[in-house]
């Protein structure tokens, strides 16, 4: 913002404050009701500046307890507004001096704006011949670039025609592929049809095969059962034929003291003796069958498989149940040998109880 040399004075601006002016009523001693009044419609003092009708030397009224004369009084206020004209001048002057310091200040700003007003317009100057180099200067670029670019679309649509030429023969070249792939193919789809009817079979061989093999695993399970519980029996029967023989050695020795149920032990000691060979002889026959049959087993293992398994093996094929129910059956068979024998012994104990007491060994001579 710059300000003109010509610009008219500005108006002063006036600081007002509490009691700058005092404004005196009717009541004063120098005025009276003869005052003069201005065409305002103000009432005033006469040409000598005072009301000549007041008695300047007028005896004053008491105020606190002093009297002043009117001439006192009147020089008093004269002095106060004389004071008061000199602090509105100090005002003046202040504000006129401000109003000269504002001015200069202004007009150092209005050179300053100026100054650089001109260097922004020797910028703007400089900037614009830059641009136009600038702009010459990508002008010159772009055609360059559009010739570069006219020249690479030609070259690449010469390698596309190229290319296109080399894609049409390797077209045919695979259709071509593509027939010997197909027939191929149908040669292909029927071997598998083929080895697709022959795993069939030989998968439908196979499962024969292994169910014939499981059913042979299971009779092999079953005959090991089998053997494995009637040795078991038989060495229950032969604890059982142990025991019978030392009764029988105890019952011969009871029989040697006493005569008296000698038939009738006799008896029981032939029927203890054809049981126990009738025993012997099934152990023996369940002996021969169990080894012809475990014979014959591993002929038809040896023939079918080619495999060989052991007694062991066997056992571990057993299930559960298996091995339970022969144990159960031997169970029954030992109990009823047991009763047998209980009860020859409680005939003995009816009859002839001397039989079974057992008498002290005679000493040495």
């Amino acid at each position: 913002m710059s300000v003109s040399e010509d610009e008219g004075p500005q108006e002063l601006e006036f600081d007002m404050w509490e009691g700058q002016f005092e404004f005196v009523g009717g009541s004063h001693p120098l005025y009276n009701g003869n005052s003069e009044q201005d065409d305002n419609g103000n009432q005033g003092f006469g040409q000598n500046g005072y009301d000549p009708t007041v008695d300047l030397f007028e005896t004053p009224r008491r105020r606190n307890g002093f009297k002043k004369h009117n001439v006192q009084l009147w020089y008093e206020d004269l002095a106060g507004n004389v004071q008061m004209l000199q602090q509105q001048m100090s005002v003046l002057a202040d504000n006129q001096t401000n109003t000269d310091e504002r001015y200069t200040r202004a007009k150092q700003d209005n050179a300053t704006l100026q100054a650089r007003v001109m260097m922004l317009e020797e910028q703007l100057r400089e900037v614009e011949l830059r641009s136009e180099d600038r702009l010459a200067e990508e002008e010159r670029r772009h055609r360059e670039l559009v010739a570069r670019v006219d020249r690479e679309k030609q070259l690449q649509v010469e390698n596309c025609a190229i290319r296109l030429q080399t894609l049409e023969l390797e077209n045919t070249s695979l259709r071509e592929e593509a027939a010997r792939c197909r027939a191929q193919a149908e040669r292909l789809r029927a071997e598998k049809t083929t080895v697709t009817e022959q795993l069939g079979e030989a998968e439908s061989i196979v499962s024969s095969l292994q169910d014939e093999v499981a059913a042979l695993r299971d009779q092999e399970r079953r005959h090991k059962e089998c053997a494995h519980a009637n040795q078991l029996l038989v060495e229950e029967l032969t604890l059982e034929v142990d025991r019978l023989r030392l009764e029988i050695h105890t019952l011969q020795e009871l029989n040697q003291n006493s005569r008296e149920p000698q038939t009738q032990l006799q008896a029981q000691l032939d029927s203890l003796r054809q049981e126990h060979r009738s025993l012997q002889e099934a152990h023996e026959e369940l002996q021969a069958m169990i080894l012809s049959r475990g014979v014959e087993e591993g002929r038809n293992l040896l023939s079918s498989a080619n495999e060989s398994h052991s007694l062991a093996a066997e056992l571990d094929d057993m299930s559960q149940d298996d091995i339970r129910s022969a144990y159960k059956e031997s169970q029954e068979v030992i109990s009823h040998l047991r009763s047998y024998i209980d009860g020859i012994l409680l005939l003995i104990v009816e009859n002839c109880p001397r039989l079974l007491e057992v008498k002290p060994a005679d000493p040495a001579p």
